[in-house]
């Protein structure tokens, strides 16, 4: 079983962290999955520019961050993108501003305990 950060239940509890298994796809198209895949992209992009200032510089959620930005654009369907081919994807920018906008809207306890759960997280 891979556990993951499910950044889309991140966003929506108010950008809290939570692990749960990978996404379940079935019944979705093709588009509607790779979106979702974006949206935790766009998650863990926001995460690693939120927290190295409250936190301070971590290796360790440097790491995490990689790894499962890695592990979700393996997750794309029909595409092969890299991380920097997918910012200039028009759907990935509107999700990830979207993604910022959420992160702005939560407190400052709880993007901390986020940001310190990431770093903990054994991957």
């Amino acid at each position: 079983m891979i556990r993951r950060l499910s950044v889309r239940r991140l966003l929506g509890l108010g950008f809290a962290v939570i692990l749960s298994q990978a996404v379940n796809a079935e019944g979705l198209t093709v588009e509607e999955a790779n979106t979702i895949v974006k949206e935790d992209i766009a998650a863990a992009q926001v995460m690693a520019e939120v927290c190295p200032a409250i936190i301070g510089k971590n290796a360790k959620l440097d790491s995490n961050i990689q790894a499962l930005i890695e592990t979700y654009l393996a997750d794309l369907k029909g595409q092969t993108l890299s991380y920097s081919a997918l910012q200039a994807d028009a759907e990935y920018k509107n999700i990830l501003i979207e993604a910022r906008d959420a992160a702005k809207e939560t407190t400052a306890d709880e993007q901390k305990i986020v940001c310190q759960d990431a770093a903990a997280i054994e991957l």
